[in-house]
């Protein structure tokens, strides 16, 4: 059953292409690891200013195990530096 992996935040002012880079480099970091089927980097149709990402893997296993690397932790904390509070980190199970 695939797990996915959802974060979506609106960056601070002057920190549009900052958030980005350290998005793609989430994504990229998600994507090496074992289990991970598919990343995206995410922007909306309206003018919000948001920025969102997506993981999909395999199972639980796989998504708790990408996002608890040391890599990983160390990415959101730049990511959360770069943010706007109260932006979202969400995990799903699909019902495939």
């Amino acid at each position: 059953m695939p797990y996915i992996r959802i974060s979506i935040a609106k960056p601070r002012r002057g920190e549009e292409d900052r958030l980005r880079d350290v998005l793609e480099r989430i994504n990229a970091e998600a994507s090496s690891r074992e289990g991970c089927l598919q990343t995206h980097l995410l922007r909306p149709h309206d003018e919000s200013g948001e920025l969102a990402r997506i993981a999909i893997y395999r199972d639980e296993a796989a998504g708790e195990a990408a996002a608890s690397s040391q890599t990983m932790l160390a990415l959101r904390s730049e990511m959360h530096l770069l943010v706007e509070p109260g932006h979202t980190e969400r995990a799903f199970f699909s019902e495939d």
